[in-house]
């Protein structure tokens, strides 16, 4: 598995990093987004969303679904990633099917995976544009946040399978293998919405690491790394259930 053992340090993380202004610091963050405690699915005709995070045999409850009826797009809202094996498992398997998917608001960590499975790859409308983020590192424990170095090998391939020609090595080495703790992460940042000085992609190699110290890499974005097929955001409306609500 692998994601931040502190869901505090995670949230100041990606919101701190992206320019995002908390006025009550990390409970009023806590609050802008429904908990990500467990995977939620919902149908709506041919898409799928999903949040929440991946735990064990999600790989099987998604398949299900998929089997229900025909998927057109799958649609990751809100997610902090999880299980790896669970992850990798959907990825690859979701990879041979000719689906698109979105990704609205975070989708970090084990749920950057599941994204860039898809065959055309998207952000979308839901979230406001500062919080729909693409976040990339190395495996860990949940329980220690103990980096897992030796299993990045497994990711590293299915991006460089992914993002093909655009596979940057250096970034996406920078990503799984030198982070700091497990709340370090390379931030991809939504393109269209955003003005230039918004989506500049970032590595924070832990949460903690003030603004001015995240490495940015200025020409790199989510559609020259090949993370998504097309610079243009969908327009979608969320499941009430998967809305960001505010205190």
């Amino acid at each position: 598995m692998f994601k931040s053992s502190n869901a505090c340090k995670w949230l100041h993380c990606v919101f701190t990093r992206i320019g995002f202004k908390a006025l009550g610091g990390c409970l009023l963050l806590w609050s802008v987004l429904p908990p990500a405690l467990a995977i939620q699915i919902q149908r709506i005709e041919g898409d799928v969303f999903v949040s929440g995070d991946i735990v064990a045999n999600d790989d099987l409850k998604l398949r299900a679904e998929f089997d229900t009826a025909p998927v057109k797009r799958l649609i990751l809202v809100n997610s902090r990633g999880g299980h790896l094996t669970a992850s990798l498992n959907i990825a690859r398997w979701l990879a041979t099917r000719p689906v698109t998917t979105l990704v609205v608001g975070p989708c970090l960590s084990a749920c950057s995976l599941i994204f860039m499975a898809g065959k055309e790859r998207m952000y979308a409308t839901g979230f406001e544009p500062r919080l729909t983020v693409i976040g990339i590192h190395g495996p860990s424990l949940p329980q220690t946040g103990q980096l897992l170095p030796e299993r990045a090998g497994e990711m590293l391939a299915f991006y460089k399978e992914r993002m093909g020609e655009k596979y940057d090595a250096q970034l996406l080495h920078t990503a799984l293998y030198e982070m700091k703790d497990a709340t370090g992460f390379v931030l991809v940042r939504e393109i269209s919405r955003n003005q230039a000085k918004d989506r500049i992609t970032l590595h924070c190699p832990t949460a903690g690491t003030p603004r001015w110290r995240c490495t940015e890499y200025p020409r790199l974005d989510a559609f020259t790394l090949g993370l998504v097929t097309n610079i243009e955001t969908v327009s979608l409306q969320l499941p009430d259930s998967m809305r960001p609500r505010m205190p």
